[in-house]
């Protein structure tokens, strides 16, 4: 049936249909008929598909594993910060799509989010933990007022739908061994609705963030032979990536890296990926859910 040439056709008059239903329009450039044009999406592809090394921008990542062997047996005590590994730059069609995902509701968009972290994953997989039979994919965990705003977690829709699909890098499984703990201390400001990280400087988030996660139950299955890898949607400073690997690390477990779909600020000397100028369109008077999904921010439970 797909193949006949009449399908095509059924399927534009259904779409055309559903559009006067629930008029939408692109979350970048305000297209209407669907949630991300072809032309966008296509520049979403292309400042996704080769990811890179963005932890030299990162102030408050952890050490990497590697380092803290080397001053251990006596080496030189040199800091080398956690590799991570970045999809795409946090900007223009990037951070568009990723806000219009995770704070305006926008799920329909999720598989182009999918098919760049699948390629960070693979990236870091073979890159970070060429060696290892089995690697865990650490996800970092949402709060808990963060899924009820949203009515869904959007790092764990991305990862399980990549799961369902096996498009996840052999040999890897998604471990949730850590959560978020509930402090006495921080109780009053959670209730109060207080700062959050993007309102912090770099010391204001690691402070922020220190001891607000703890080991899951899940982190009995992590051991030293099993790698781990901690995987975020954006990378800021770092803060919630050394949060996480703080308590992997207290558990026992060897965090060999971590993946984010889009980094920022994005690090010099890249591709022309980075510098793209977005397709054309028609000049129209931007409307007020447009101009939100073009500030460039990140949300509270990010680092």
């Amino acid at each position: 049936m797909r193949l006949h040439p009449g399908w095509n056709r059924v399927v534009g008059a259904l779409r055309e249909f559903w559009s006067l239903i629930f008029p939408t329009e692109c979350v970048v450039c305000e297209r209407p008929d669907s949630s991300l044009c072809p032309d966008c999406a296509a520049f979403l592809r292309r400042a996704t598909v080769r990811p890179f090394r963005a932890d030299q921008g990162a102030e408050g990542l952890p050490e990497s594993e590697g380092a803290q062997t080397a001053v251990a047996a006596g080496g030189a005590d040199s800091f080398s910060p956690l590799p991570v590994i970045a999809a795409g730059p946090y900007a223009k069609a990037v951070s568009a799509v990723l806000l219009a995902f995770k704070n305006h509701g926008h799920t329909d968009i999720a598989r182009w989010l999918q098919a760049a972290l699948a390629g960070a994953l693979h990236e870091a997989r073979w890159t970070l933990c060429p060696d290892s039979p089995e690697v865990l994919l650490v996800p970092v965990p949402a709060r808990a007022a963060s899924i009820r705003r949203r009515g869904y977690d959007p790092l764990t829709l991305l990862l399980d739908a990549l799961s369902r699909r096996r498009e996840l890098p052999a040999g890897t499984t998604i471990a949730p061994a850590v959560r978020i703990s509930i402090r006495p201390a921080l109780l009053w400001t959670r209730i109060s609705g207080g700062l959050s990280q993007k309102a912090l400087g770099k010391r204001g988030r690691r402070q922020n963030l220190l001891g607000s996660m703890e080991a899951a139950p899940a982190t009995r299955n992590v051991g030293i032979a099993r790698p781990c890898i901690v995987v975020d949607d954006v990378l800021t400073t770092g803060a919630t990536i050394a949060e996480t690997v703080r308590v992997l690390r207290a558990s026992g477990a060897v965090v060999a890296g971590a993946v984010v779909i889009a980094a920022t600020p994005a690090p010099s000397g890249k591709d022309a990926t980075t510098t793209a100028v977005l397709p054309a369109v028609s000049k129209v008077p931007p409307s007020e859910p447009a101009e939100k999904n073009r500030c460039v921010g990140v949300n509270s439970n990010n680092g």
